[in-house]
């Protein structure tokens, strides 16, 4: 049998007179050993594939169409980026199309491509790396399509790529597909990458037909790729196991593993321990559970499943001169106001870390007019707050002609509201996340206190509710002209405005190369 590293010809040509390896021990060595890349291996949850494991199955068995399922921040780019690199370096002439949901999404899988170009000495194997493609030495080439009708409906090639397809409208990705074809004896083959928390979304509708055997299907999550867990963070005996936030799902089926360990004891991946808990902290339980642990979208209905009164019910929530106040109003028929704090905090190099929204008032009214509004709301804050209200946020809404009356803004101002601002434009999904991420942390820790006197906020947090449309549940809101919608819009509203980018924490991890993702 011929060398793997031989030159003679066996088969396609690795551009430089390199083979394409034809056994998974052969891929092992390329990847190991040229690329100096490791894979983890570890089979960890129940129903996972580890990456190298689907891997060798894409890039030995090349199917036509397959589906991957993983977390963010697991790889699911470098992976696409790596077979992509493999496949077009031992190929001559192979045209390879890449298309996310967003130009910034299509661009990971070629960052990474560029990124493979540094390691192991790859880089005579290009002729060309520019902002947007790539052209091999053999003449394969990589190409970015922009999100739009007209960039996917190019020459047929016969490999495609699909990043983050939960985010690709099903139409511009069903016209994607139809570039992809047998070109001069070059299978077809599309890859479809992503994570899934779209409540009815597209990845919903590629599950369901994945699982019902239409096309290869692999999950993954952070625990596959996660580092191993050293002695000196758990002890010796895992002692200190019940310090990390992460034990709940770590030790959650300690029992099927012949020696008793937690699932960062099998692990062997990149994703470091301290950047998974950062995530932890800052997510909801639901958003945790979907976009790191692969679980899916959990929504059964109710928006707030985790909401539960008695966890943010706090006669502490009070005014608190220390700390400004803000009035959060989303007018309409129906009127909801809010009036809260953010307590406490870490300060500015940490935004989000440590702090506490308390919720020292709320306010419904319906068909009242907006001076009348105004007027209830001036006083209202006379007797929370003595008065004193920092920043006024309004729907970006408020600022057109309602059927009650005449420009909301102008009357609240004439009625002695001032300060007036729109709160951000954006994802009415993203702000309720943001929301939920504060009712119910992943870590489990409420950082949204709400006063008893607040009953109508209360209520409609514990009924608001997920639209139903074909027997799925919604991204959105089931009734936007519902009390409960302006509650909560206002809530959410008031929040995205102090909280423009998210409750992130700031980046302090160390950061390593690349060619220690897996």
């Amino acid at each position: 049998m011929a060398s793997f590293r031989s030159r003679q010809k066996h088969g396609r040509e690795w551009g430089e007179g390199r083979h394409r390896p034809r056994t998974a021990r052969q891929l092992l060595h390329t990847i190991r050993h040229e690329l100096e890349i490791t894979l983890a291996t570890a089979r960890v949850c129940r129903g996972h594939t580890p990456p190298w494991e689907f891997f060798q199955d894409i890039f030995l068995g090349r199917p036509s169409l397959v589906l991957i399922h993983g977390p963010r921040g697991g790889g699911k780019s470098f992976l696409s980026a790596l077979d992509t690199h493999l496949r077009s370096r031992c190929t001559e002439g192979l045209a390879t199309r890449i298309l996310g949901g967003s130009r910034a999404q299509s661009m990971q899988v070629y960052l990474a491509l560029r990124e493979l170009a540094r390691m192991g000495q790859q880089e005579s194997v290009f002729e060309k790396l520019l902002r947007d493609g790539a052209r091999y030495r053999n003449g394969s080439e990589v190409k970015i399509l922009a999100a739009s009708s007209t960039s996917v409906r190019g020459p047929h090639v016969p490999c495609l790529k699909l990043d983050e397809v939960d985010e690709i409208d099903p139409e511009l990705r069903e016209a994607a597909m139809g570039m992809c074809m047998n070109v001069r004896g070059e299978p077809a083959s599309v890859v479809m990458t992503s994570t899934w928390h779209r409540v009815g979304g597209p990845m919903s509708a590629l599950v369901e037909r994945a699982c019902g055997g239409e096309l290869p299907y692999y999950s993954f999550c952070i625990f596959e790729v996660l580092e191993r867990c050293p002695e000196e963070r758990s002890g010796p005996e895992l002692e200190r196991c019940p310090e990390c936030p992460l034990m709940p799902w770590c030790h959650e089926d300690r029992s099927e593993d012949p020696l008793g360990r937690p699932k960062a004891k099998r692990s062997n991946g990149h994703y470091a321990i301290d950047a998974l808990i950062q995530k932890l902290r800052a997510t909801s339980r639901r958003t945790f559970e979907a976009d790191y642990l692969s679980r899916g979208p959990r929504a059964e209905g109710l928006w707030f499943a985790e909401f539960r009164a008695e966890r943010v019910v706090d006669e502490g929530a009070e005014y608190d001169p220390r700390f400004s106040v803000q009035l959060a109003i989303d007018p309409g028929v129906f009127t909801g106001a809010v009036f809260f704090q953010i307590v406490g905090g870490r300060g500015r190099d940490y935004p989000g870390e440590g702090e506490r929204v308390h919720v020292i008032g709320d306010y419904l009214a319906e068909n009242v007019s907006a001076e009348q509004n105004a007027l209830a709301l001036v006083e209202l804050s006379a007797r929370l707050s003595g008065g004193r209200v920092d920043a006024v946020w309004v729907d970006p809404a408020g600022g057109a002609r309602t059927s009650i009356g005449p420009t909301v803004l102008g009357e609240y101002e004439r009625a002695g509201l001032r300060m007036l601002r729109a709160w951000p434009r954006g994802s009415v999904a993203d702000g309720l996340a943001l929301l939920e991420s504060l009712i119910q942390p992943a870590d489990g820790t409420a950082r949204l206190r709400i006063h008893p006197r607040c009953t109508s906020l209360l209520n409609a947090l514990a009924h608001y509710r997920r639209a139903r449309r074909g027997g799925q549940w919604q991204d959105y809101p089931e009734d936007p002209q519902h009390p409960h919608e302006d509650l909560v819009d206002a809530l959410r509203g008031g929040l995205r405005a102090v909280y423009p980018e998210g409750r992130r924490p700031s980046d302090r991890l160390p950061r390593i190369p690349a060619r220690q993702v897996f």
